[in-house]
C-alpha cells in the first residue's frame, strides 16, 4: 500500500512514517524541508499541503491519505504565535479530497482531537475556557472544520480523536470509544501511529468518528 502522509515530519507523523515503512508500505510526504526525512525511503514533494497543486501531485499513485497535521505554534506555550496558517488542517483536507476524487482514491485517515465537533461539550469547563482564551483554539476549530468536510464527502474516512498526546512509551494498547463513551486521558504518539497504520491496513472504522486513548 502507498500512503500520502501529511505531517510526516511532526512528532506523531515521523513515528507513523517510520512504522509504515517498517511494515513494507510505501510513503509519500509533502515537506518544506526534505532533509528532515533524510535516511528514510520516502518519496518527498517539496512544498506545503496548503497548496492544491502540490497535493494533487503527491496523491497520484497513492492508495490512502493520512493527515496528522496540526496548527502548530512556535513553541509549546499555549499563547505562542502560530507557525502555520490557522486553517492548515482543513485546507489540506479539502485539497486532498479533491485530488482523491479525481484519482479514484477513497481512504482518508486523520488524527483529530477530543474537543472537536460535538465533543467540545465533553471537555471540562475550565479546559474549554483555557482553549478559548489561548492560541490552542485555532487547532480545535480547524479540526472541527475538517471533520465537517469529511462527513459531507464521499470518502471512506476515519477520524480518530485523541486526548492529550505524550512522548512516553505506553504498551497498554489502544482503547477505542465512540463519542461520549468512557476513555482515558492520554495516548502516546507511538500508540497513535500503531493504531492509524493498523486501521489503514484493515479498513476498520470507515466513515466513523472515534475516540482513542491508551488503556492504562
Amino acid at each position: 500500500m502507498k500512503l500520502l502522509v501529511m505531517g510526516a515530519t511532526g512528532r506523531t507523523g515521523r513515528r507513523l512514517t517510520e512504522l509504515a515503512l517498517k511494515k513494507g508500505h510505501r510513503v509519500a510526504a509533502i515537506v518544506r524541508s526534505p532533509e528532515k526525512l533524510s535516511g528514510l525511503a520516502v518519496e518527498t514533494f517539496q512544498g506545503t499541503p496548503y497548496d492544491e497543486e502540490t497535493v494533487a501531485r503527491a496523491v497520484a499513485g497513492c492508495d490512502a491519505v493520512v493527515n496528522v497535521l496540526n496548527v502548530s505554534r512556535v513553541s509549546d506555550n499555549p499563547w505562542a504565535r502560530l507557525a502555520a496558517p490557522p486553517d492548515l488542517i482543513s485546507r489540506a483536507c479539502a485539497n486532498a479530497l479533491r485530488a482523491m476524487e479525481k484519482a479514484g482514491i477513497k481512504r482518508y485517515v486523520t488524527l483529530s482531537t477530543v474537543g472537536a465537533g460535538e465533543s467540545w461539550k465533553l471537555l471540562p469547563l475550565p479546559l474549554r475556557l483555557f482553549v478559548r482564551f489561548s492560541n490552542l483554539k485555532f487547532a480545535f476549530d480547524d479540526h472541527t472544520v475538517q471533520e465537517g468536510l469529511l462527513v459531507r464527502s464521499g470518502a471512506d474516512f476515519t477520524v480518530a480523536r485523541a486526548p492529550m498526546l505524550t512522548d512516553k512509551e505506553n504498551r497498554s494498547g489502544v482503547l477505542v470509544a465512540r463519542p461520549g463513551e468512557p476513555m482515558r486521558s492520554s495516548i502516546s504518539r507511538q500508540s497513535v501511529a500503531d493504531f492509524l497504520v493498523s486501521i489503514l491496513e484493515s479498513g476498520q472504522y470507515a466513515r466513523e468518528i472515534i475516540h482513542i486513548s491508551n488503556r492504562a
